[in-house]
């Protein structure tokens, strides 16, 4: 599960709780029917018992260790041979045969995370938390290492919590999506639910639905609900539009990879003028004034068009299927 949200919001905070390097004023932690943590019953058990493994954001190897010595740090009371044998193990399965006897100052960024990571995993730990793994490293070194952690969690029987800000970061990597806000849960469960469904406006703009408007369902037939908006009429298809009544005031939303171009003021069609433009690697980052104080993005790929003049009046398509109700 990814834990997403901006920073400050408590991601870490979570972690840190979750592994007994933080107390919490209140409340319960249980992993696997075991208590880690209950206020009310004054349970608190130590970090060294709490079954974790936690790849910190700085990866905090001691320098003074080689990488042999770090990985096997948390499994000192093993007998040597089973010790060294768990080290080559890992050392094996995260490509760093050959770096066994060197020290963290030797080592670069991806491989001081590969090792970090193998020692996080030496106690077989029942969960492993990532604190933000990928922040530090460049984007090909992250391609490389994401596969591999995505090949690590195939193998390992235990729980991972991911903490990240990055929206995309956490869809690849994870299954399950929790959204933070101020030391608030503010809504978790299927990534697919997070990104398609957001309970509120806020999920909606921390999972990157820029375009969220205001509007009233002005019909519904079968399962078609039509919208009255300042700029327009839309039709959409929810998954319960019996929740929903004729004259209800509702939030509609967009992401703006759905919005597209289009030839004329059609079904599902706004006039809009363009009043700004950037250009991205692959496609223009557009910002187009639909009413008055209010914007919509899209992003057009340069392959469909070229690029648009800006102060032009535009039409833009929003696909009903691409079109979400918040909160319902």
């Amino acid at each position: 599960m990814a834990i997403l949200g901006p920073s400050g919001c408590g991601k870490t905070m979570t972690l840190k709780c979750i592994a007994g390097l933080m107390t919490p004023d209140q409340g319960k932690i249980v992993l696997n029917e075991q208590v880690l943590f209950d206020s009310q019953q004054r349970i608190n058990l130590p970090t060294r018992e709490r079954k974790i493994g936690f790849l910190f954001q700085n990866y905090a190897l001691f320098p003074h260790l080689t990488v042999h010595e770090n990985i096997a740090f948390g499994i000192r009371q093993l007998p040597v041979a089973q010790r060294n044998e768990r080290v080559q193990q890992l050392l094996g399965k995260m490509r760093l045969d050959r770096f066994g006897h060197r020290y963290p100052v030797e080592l670069s960024g991806g491989q001081q995370q590969r090792v970090a990571l193998a020692r996080a995993l030496a106690p077989e730990p029942q969960v492993l938390l990532l604190d933000e793994p990928f922040s530090a490293l460049d984007t090909q070194v992250k391609e490389r290492l994401e596969a591999e952690l995505l090949e690590i969690q195939s193998d390992f029987q235990g729980h991972v919590l991911f903490v990240t800000h990055n929206l995309a970061e956490a869809y690849r990597l994870s299954s399950k999506m929790a959204v933070y806000e101020t030391g608030g849960l503010l809504q978790w469960g299927e990534r697919h639910t997070i990104i398609e469904h957001p309970a509120n406006k806020t999920v909606a703009r921390l999972t990157g639905m820029e375009n969220i408007f205001d509007g009233m369902v002005s019909g519904i037939e079968g399962s078609r609900v039509d919208i009255r908006m300042g700029a327009g009429h839309l039709s959409l298809y929810p998954d319960n539009p019996s929740s929903l009544e004729v004259n209800q005031e509702i939030s509609v939303a967009i992401r703006p990879e759905y919005v597209k171009l289009a030839d004329n003021h059609d079904g599902n069609c706004l006039a809009v003028e363009l009043v700004d433009s950037t250009e991205e690697l692959t496609f223009y980052s557009y910002t187009f004034k639909i009413m008055e104080q209010v914007n919509m993005k899209a992003y057009i790929p340069k392959s469909t068009s070229p690029r648009l003049v800006l102060g032009k009046t535009y039409y833009l398509y929003l696909p009903p299927e691409n079109l979400v109700i918040i909160g319902l």
